[in-house]
């Protein structure tokens, strides 16, 4: 299936954009699920809903680019899509640019890639923290940095409800996740 759908694209894709002189690859992870009858439960166990117990989905990293598919995976209808995508981040190479949305959403993945020196767009959870380096930190009398005052929260409420409808806001310099700061460029 994964050769035909390559070799199909590869005949009709043809990208261009300045952002190719940028990213190596610009790598799209998604998945879709759907039910399948109760027979197949024992292969294929659904996440559950409308009495249905078998569901399947499929994993599908594409890059953009290059019009190729980078991972095809078929698996029961009850796996989460944040185990798959933490599969897919060893794969992850220098320039490249991972678009996810918020269901592969995990702090050690992001760190994983901005390892990597690799880009990321991704949704975050309502509940993640966003912070920014505290340009006048606390120190102790031995001179040693309080770990406390290093980073100061970005109040996201306050910060969305200054914009005008439509406007946008760039964080520079920001980290995201309470504990270990994920830095994101």
């Amino acid at each position: 299936l994964a050769k035909l759908l390559n070799q199909k694209l590869a005949s009709s894709v043809s990208f261009s954009s300045p952002y190719t002189s940028v990213f190596k690859r610009i790598r799209i992870l998604d998945s879709t699920a759907f039910q399948l009858p109760n027979s197949f439960s024992s292969v294929y166990p659904g996440a559950g809903g409308c009495s249905h117990t078998a569901g399947l989905k499929i994993q599908l990293e594409y890059d953009l680019l290059s019009g190729q598919f980078l991972h095809i995976h078929t698996g029961p209808g009850k796996q989460h899509d944040r185990t798959y995508g933490s599969l897919c981040v060893p794969t992850v190479k220098e320039n490249d640019l991972c678009i996810r949305d918020l269901g592969y959403f995990h702090l050690k993945d992001l760190q994983h890639i901005q390892d990597k020196k690799t880009y990321y767009i991704s949704r975050i959870k309502s509940n993640t923290r966003i912070y920014q380096k505290n340009p006048n930190p606390d120190y102790y009398q031995n001179g040693k940095l309080k770990k406390k005052t290093e980073y100061k929260q970005i109040d996201m409420e306050a910060l969305m409800n200054s914009l005008q409808p439509g406007q946008t806001y760039e964080i520079s310099d920001a980290y995201v996740g309470m504990i270990d700061k994920v830095p994101a460029r």
